[in-house]
């Protein structure tokens, strides 16, 4: 299985780590527990799968590279301040799927498709340069559904803008300053096991999201 092969990756990777002493102690450990919490779906393998045999994903040890746009490696672990590494991002490898899925399934270009652009986890381009999809990843099923029904209506008549030198923890409200000022048509929420669509309208004052069947696929037109 595909899954088993993802996950014995991920596993190596981490041994590797903490084999050159940059890791917590029982690193490895700690990575197979994740993935017995938070196991990695089948899509998510099988898209990893076509990411790595089309060259859409590159792997480089414990780092990856992906897309046209993101020169920098990316870590598929989490590091402390002290620069030891301390857990799996789990949520980069549904990230990374997403981005995969949306070119093998949907039919959007490498070159329109960005991986961590303008804040945004994913997002699609048009040929305006604007992105038409924005992509938003999460670890958790329960997390992403606090996110996208608070993103659904409460942002319609506003979204503050706080003192710039004032960091907020308000996830759902980041969120909101990239949809008003980026302007995607549709927002896709994915996690492991859930897919929400919604298409974005705007009004002078905030925007409001719209339940949809699924995001459209590319139109060549």
């Amino acid at each position: 299985m595909l899954t088993v092969w993802l996950e014995a990756l991920i596993i190596k990777a981490a041994r590797q780590i903490a084999a050159g002493g940059k890791a917590v102690f029982q690193f490895e450990n700690l990575i197979q527990k994740c993935l017995l919490e938070k196991p990695i779906q089948d899509w998510e393998a099988d898209r990893w799968a076509r990411g790595v045999r089309r060259r859409l994903i590159r792997m480089e040890g414990h780092f990856f590279r992906i897309g046209t746009g993101k020169r920098s490696c990316l870590s598929l672990f989490v590091r402390n301040e002290q620069g030891l590494h301390v857990g799996l991002r789990r949520e980069s490898i549904t990230q990374a799927a997403t981005f995969v899925t949306l070119i093998t399934d949907y039919g959007y270009s490498r070159e329109s498709t960005r991986y961590e652009t303008g804040w945004m986890d994913v997002a699609v381009f048009g040929e305006n340069k604007k992105p038409t999809i924005y992509a938003e990843n999460k670890a958790a099923e329960r997390t992403l559904l606090k996110l996208c029904t608070r993103l659904e209506s409460e942002f319609e008549t506003g979204i503050p803008f706080p003192d710039p030198d004032v960091v907020t923890h308000d996830d759902a409200l980041m969120k909101a300053q990239h949809i008003w000022l980026h302007r995607p048509v549709y927002f896709w929420g994915v996690c492991p096991t859930l897919r929400r669509s919604f298409q974005v309208s705007y009004n002078r004052q905030g925007f409001r999201l719209a339940p949809a069947a699924d995001i459209p696929c590319f139109d060549p037109k």
